[in-house]
């Protein structure tokens, strides 16, 4: 028997994320599940009428509402410390919208359009789309727990060296915000869905650029995203390989260039016809070991093969290891002799060599099971400047470490959405990541100082950890950051409107 969509009270109002880096103390818990049974678009509008319902009360109540993902972010971006917090991951209903429900002036493919709420994992839609709909994201970020609206909000970068980040995917976005406003927002220039779709789930069909880039990255400062419409492509295989090379000239060209087509490739790596640009491109350095060679992956497009078996068993589930990583960064912080071994070992540990591994997008890009106590610190650079960050980021490293941290180069196009961290065209991402020490924050913000000093532009992560100010953020976006301000102030016009979405870890810095 169907049931109806409906928030429920958590009476447990302590939170925690899913990396255990900080926690708070709720006013209330809430979460919001779907109807069940298939998608009707009167249960649709109902769900958001609830939302909307849940908001009014918080407006008049004085309380500020946080909608929450699947909590992976490192930073705290989502939870706040006596808000209401309201968990949608359970509201992950999905279903592909047929030629009927489009707009006459949508020039894309009919059959490449995904609605999906705002719960919906990532991998969740990645399996959805392969098995069931024979269909693929074109990118996504690398560990695909985060829900789609979560990753899409917080800035999550992608992983295609042809696309932006997952923000590039999203056509349509269902805000909910204050005074009962339920917002179908789309860019004019790329009209998507019928206004009566938009009017069957209780929808404004809004056509307006401002509102949809600032929606696209809003950090939950607007309202609660009740749904979004992406794009995807019809599905393919990828031929992974992982080999050394040297950090020489030929590797910094490479990078430079956004074209690892020039690098000494392994003739036991299988090439395409043709040579093709790869499909994603990565090197991994280790910062304890300078001179050794890089650990570079490289993945090939491949045209489906129907025979092609996919399986996306989960590795390193949950075990009596769960709690290491953050045991051996606090014990690093007090050994730093051990540091560079532990750190080095770990390296080779996690960064095999292989070859030619076939796989779809959703099983190499699969749900990846977080370590307790890791940091994931990110920032986004001009392509063209990037093993000039790189360099800083190794000669910072090696005056004020050791740290246990190892540093990765992914590369992808500028993203869409004002407040974007992957914004340069094209960017390189320089993730910092390890074990979640006094000695690792240490060392980021030391590489943070000394990128402001040598005056690269660069963005960073919001869901990861980041110490951003005034003077940063205005660095980074400019204009953008005016853009965003300006969107949701028309959005959310007065003080107790602000309050209702208000964001104290960030606040002060971005202006609010």
């Amino acid at each position: 028997m169907a049931t109806d969509p409906q928030i429920r009270e958590i009476s447990n109002t302590n939170w925690i994320n899913w990396h255990r880096t900080y926690a708070v103390d709720a006013a209330r818990h809430l979460q919001l599940r779907p109807a069940s049974g298939s998608l009707r678009p009167a249960s649709f509008k109902r769900s958001a009428e609830l939302v909307l319902d849940l908001i009014e009360e918080a407006r008049t109540a004085g309380a500020t509402i946080r909608p929450m993902g699947a909590n992976w972010s490192f930073s705290q971006v989502s939870a706040q410390q006596d808000a209401w917090l309201l968990d949608t991951s359970p509201a992950n209903r999905k279903a592909l919208l047929g030629p009927a429900a489009l707009d006459p002036g949508f020039t894309g493919d009919p059959d490449s359009l995904l609605l999906t709420q705002c719960g919906t994992s990532v991998h969740e839609i990645n399996q959805y789309l392969e098995r069931q709909r024979e269909r693929s994201l074109a990118t996504s970020g690398a560990s695909n727990g985060q829900t789609i609206v979560g990753a899409m909000s917080t800035g999550t970068h992608g992983s295609a060296i042809d696309h932006g980040g997952i923000q590039s995917l999203v056509v349509a976005i269902q805000l909910l915000t204050v005074d009962g406003q339920n917002l179908w927002l789309e860019r004019p220039s790329r009209p998507v869905v019928a206004q009566s779709l938009a009017e069957s789930f209780g929808a404004v069909l809004t056509r307006d650029d401002e509102k949809f880039e600032a929606a696209l990255v809003s950090l939950g400062l607007l309202g609660v995203i009740h749904s979004v419409v992406i794009e995807t492509r019809p599905r393919f295989l990828l031929s992974a390989s992982q080999f050394e090379h040297p950090y020489d000239d030929t590797l910094r060209q490479a990078m430079r260039n956004f074209d690892p087509r020039s690098l000494d490739i392994p003739g036991d790596v299988t090439i395409p016809p043709g040579n093709p640009q790869p499909y994603f491109f990565q090197a991994v350095f280790n910062p304890h070991a300078p001179d050794d060679p890089a650990r570079v992956k490289i993945m090939y497009e491949l045209p489906w093969d129907p025979d092609y078996e996919i399986d996306y068993r989960q590795q390193g589930k949950f075990g009596p290891a769960y709690d290491l990583p953050g045991f051996v960064g606090k014990l690093l912080d007090v050994l730093d002799p051990l540091t560079p071994f532990v750190t080095t070992e770990i390296f080779k540990l996690q960064l095999k060599l292989f070859r030619n591994e076939i796989g779809s997008w959703g099983e190499m890009f699969n749900f990846t099971t977080p370590r307790s106590q890791t940091a994931g610190v990110s920032v986004a650079v001009p392509a063209a400047r990037c093993d000039e960050a790189l360099d800083i980021a190794l000669k910072t490293h090696a005056r004020f470490g050791p740290a246990p941290i190892a540093f990765a180069c992914r590369f992808v196009q500028k993203s869409p959405g004002h407040l974007a961290f992957t914004r340069y065209d094209p960017s390189c991402v320089i993730d910092m990541d390890g074990l979640n020490s006094v000695n690792t924050h240490a060392i980021v913000e030391h590489i943070r100082r000394a990128l402001d000093e040598a005056e690269i532009p660069y963005a960073q992560h919001w869901g990861k950890f980041h110490d951003l100010t005034g003077g940063r953020l205005a660095n980074s976006y400019g204009g953008d950051l005016d853009r965003f301000l300006a969107a949701r102030n028309e959005l959310l016009p007065n003080a107790a409107d602000k309050r209702t979405f208000s964001l104290a870890a960030q606040e002060t810095v971005i202006g609010l």
